[in-house]
């Protein structure tokens, strides 16, 4: 798996109705920034609609564990073409659409003093733009646009916090086997996907009952099957 050569977000900045009250930004529309992911964080909520288009597949990394992923390329990401669109009919992930927004979090003692503050990339060219949308009214609160990307945040945060315990949870299983993926394409390049997991079907059958009836009543049994389901798609990659 590729990293993209440098951060997404390169000056973030916490929103302040203050600082703030006149800035505009502008909704992303060129994803040319995303162009050298081969793959992104995709969250469980999503694994219905992303399996029809992208391979799903874990990785699993120092900092956050065992990660639920789609493949957007092999060197590179597949779906933005040179003038930045992506391409029309593909599900666009939440990892994309948040941006150029993020939830920054602040940690207390305990879990119930965890605090999350809106901010921005100040970095992207749609930030103060001419033409963008508002984030506060004249009297300082928020606008419509800004409470719809708070209660997108907020809900990318609640998916993105299951998402990672499904994971876990699959790991505790011991249901995932190693993978991997070497393609060549029409144009004769080869390339390998090492260290991927996907869940082992053999694993998931011999799961005791109440472990099965525990994933289905989570919901967890869906995404194990969207995910399966999607590993089909690496032949649309090669496409």
């Amino acid at each position: 798996m590729t990293e993209a050569t440098e951060p997404l977000y390169k000056q973030i900045e916490i929103i302040n109705s203050d600082i703030h009250k006149d800035l505009r930004i502008s909704p992303l529309k060129d994803f040319r920034r995303f162009k050298n992911l081969n793959s992104c964080i995709v969250l469980g909520g999503e694994f219905a609609e992303a399996s029809k288009f992208y391979p799903i597949v874990f990785i699993k990394t120092a900092k956050e564990g065992v990660t639920p992923v789609i493949i957007l390329g092999f060197d590179q990401n597949f779906f933005v073409d040179e003038d930045g669109k992506w391409k029309e009919g593909y599900y666009i992930p939440a990892f994309v659409r948040r941006y150029p927004y993020i939830l920054v979090e602040e940690k207390g003692e305990k879990e119930e003093d965890r605090k999350l503050f809106v901010a921005v990339d100040k970095s992207y060219e749609g930030y103060n733009a001419e033409n963008g949308e508002k984030l506060f009214n004249e009297d300082g609160k928020n606008t419509d646009y800004l409470n719809r990307m708070i209660d997108f945040l907020r809900a990318y945060d609640l998916d993105y916090n299951l998402t990672m315990r499904f994971a876990k949870k699959l790991e505790e299983l011991d249901l995932f086997q190693t993978i991997e993926a070497t393609i060549k394409t029409p144009d004769n390049r080869t390339f390998v996907m090492k260290n991927l997991l996907a869940v082992d079907e053999k694993k998931l059958r011999e799961l005791e009952d109440k472990e099965v009836l525990d994933l289905f009543r989570s919901g967890f049994l869906g995404w194990i099957y969207a995910h399966l389901i999607s590993l089909n798609n690496f032949a649309r990659i090669v496409r």
